[in-house]
């Protein structure tokens, strides 16, 4: 193993070359890979023999965690299954940039851990920055005190934009029929209510969501902190309201959060963040509630695709 900045990376030291006795050592070191991921935040295993959907999905079985399913999710990035628990990590063109996020920290589910398999890396680009939440989160209380107590005292809301049908040449582009698992308008209505969220039907029966106040930030295991939202990229990669440029997230006693605030945040993100190029068939594993990813553009004739599986 060699320790990075905080990424810890696994190498094939043991002579794995079947998918069988891949999974035997993750059952054996189990404790340890998560002793090391709670430390770091992060683990990339290298030069496993793991090619394709299936074998990722017999990967991340070995764990024997309790999966979450796309299908249960409130995200509304679109994806694709390859199997149960095996899912296209984003649909968003290849220019589109997804910024620092804590996976579905804008709803009230979402994973504990983030499983990426790199089945096929771009010729150029398309990294996936890393950022430790909990050292953002030490930083902004070093920096700017009162912005952090306010995230704290009030939460977030968000508002997102839910299309009729899916908008693949959006980040967030998934309808509402699917992210909220329903077929009708009605249903649509009824499973909001239900999940104490506001909204408007605007034009082309699209669908203004807000959500209700939720927290931006996150008591670890170890007694720290996490700047666990996804202000950054709601701020900086988000839609507004069409109909009332209403601003995608806001504080949880619904004032906005300034631009400097953003900027500042977003600066110091920055600052922590890793760039995480890829290999093929490397597998990382991120402790979702620690630690912000995102996707760089890429280009080339090379087809980048990551995918990834989740659980609690």
């Amino acid at each position: 193993m060699t320790n990075q900045p905080f990424l810890q990376e696994v190498e094939n030291d043991s002579g794995l070359n079947n998918l069988k006795s891949t999974q035997d050592w993750l059952k054996e070191n189990k404790i340890f890979i998560e002793l090391k991921l709670e430390e770091h935040g992060a683990i990339i295993f290298k030069d496993l023999p793991v090619k394709t959907a299936e074998d990722f999905d017999q990967f991340v079985s070995s764990f024997n965690y309790d999966t979450f399913t796309y299908e249960e999710s409130l995200s509304n990035a679109v994806r694709i299954n390859k199997t149960n628990k095996v899912f296209t990590a984003n649909e968003a063109p290849r220019e589109v940039e997804i910024f620092l996020h804590h996976e579905m920290a804008q709803t009230p589910t979402y994973p504990k851990n983030i499983f990426f398999f790199c089945k096929s890396a771009s010729e150029t680009g398309g990294e996936t920055p890393l950022c430790r939440s909990d050292q953002l989160y030490e930083a902004l209380l070093k920096e700017d005190k009162t912005l952090i107590e306010s995230f704290e005292k009030f939460g977030v809301i968000y508002n997102s934009i839910m299309s009729s049908g899916d908008e693949l040449l959006s980040g967030q582009g998934r309808s509402w029929q699917k992210t909220l698992g329903v077929s009708s308008k009605n249903d649509a209505e009824a499973k909001l209510s239900e999940l104490g969220y506001s909204w408007n039907w605007i034009e082309g029966d699209n669908l203004s969501v807000t959500t209700k106040p939720l927290k931006a930030t996150k008591e670890l295991k170890d007694g720290k902190k996490s700047f666990f939202n996804q202000v950054i990229a709601a701020s900086l990669g988000w839609k507004k309201s069409s109909k009332n440029q209403i601003s995608p997230v806001r504080f949880g006693n619904d004032q906005e959060i300034d631009q400097s605030a953003i900027e500042h945040i977003s600066e110091l993100a920055q600052s922590l963040t890793l760039l995480r190029s890829w290999q093929d068939n490397d597998i990382l594993l991120i402790d979702n509630y620690r630690v912000m990813h995102g996707r760089k553009p890429f280009s080339g004739n090379k087809n980048r695709e990551v995918l990834v599986s989740l659980t609690y």
